[in-house]
């Protein structure tokens, strides 16, 4: 997460944690949308959040993992930090679908076993994102490391899953870069966001670009589980 600017005194953001929307692209009731790259979102209430807990709730699979997973030869991946995607200079990794490890043994452990994962926020001092397996090691991460963390798993149990990027917008004038991710569960697209903000009640939001282990990085779109 980014934060640009801030036109108002200092403040912790809030960010809600989910929004549902049918698979033709239109809010569930109670939800409004402006249009396809801008969508208001309302949160009833407010709370302090203090990390990322992101609670999973599957179904074991006969033919899953059932051993805790092995960590012993995971390693944070070294690249570029300097290269950045052409999205208002939004910075990614210069291969993102990369980051989406559908078939690693630590994914798909728990992407096939119940378990709840709590992943503390923990920001980069440089923009830097991990591997997905790293992430569930150290159980730490920003933005981005918790949405590949999920997409990875979702893929893994076969969902239709997109990591995206973007920018929330505030009413007290406070714009950030956040990354979050969605995918497709019973039909319903659900828009997932993971960072911890504070004391704000509502924001709107503009997807910029998307990207899974099968699309590469590009423009986001409303209808991309079509693609």
């Amino acid at each position: 997460m980014r934060k640009l600017h801030n036109n108002a005194s200092s403040s912790t953001l809030h960010v809600a944690t989910s929004l549902n929307i049918d698979h033709k692209g239109k809010n569930m009731p109670g939800k409004k949308s402006n249009n396809k790259n801008f969508i208001e979102y309302s949160r009833i209430s407010t709370f302090a959040l203090c990390s990322i807990v992101i609670v999973l709730v599957f179904l074991p699979s006969s033919f899953g993992e059932t051993d805790s997973p092995d960590f012993r030869d995971v390693n944070l991946w070294n690249y570029n930090v300097e290269v950045r995607a052409n999205y208002d200079n939004f910075w990614t990794a210069s291969n993102p679908s990369r980051y989406i490890l559908l078939d690693n043994p630590i994914i798909r452990y728990y992407a096939n076993n119940t378990d709840e994962i709590q992943i503390d926020y923990k920001p980069d001092r440089t923009d830097y994102w991990q591997n997905p397996d790293y992430t569930l090691e150290i159980m730490q991460g920003d933005c981005e490391d918790a949405s590949l963390v999920m997409v990875s798993i979702h893929r893994a149990k076969g969902h239709d899953a997109i990591a995206v990027g973007g920018e929330l917008y505030f009413d007290d004038g406070t714009v950030i870069r956040d990354m979050w991710y969605e995918y497709i569960n019973n039909g319903t697209r659900q828009v997932k966001f993971v960072t911890p903000v504070v004391n704000m009640h509502h924001f709107t939001f503009r997807p910029m670009f998307m990207f899974n282990d099968r699309m590469s990085i590009r423009d986001y779109d409303t209808n991309w589980m079509t693609k």
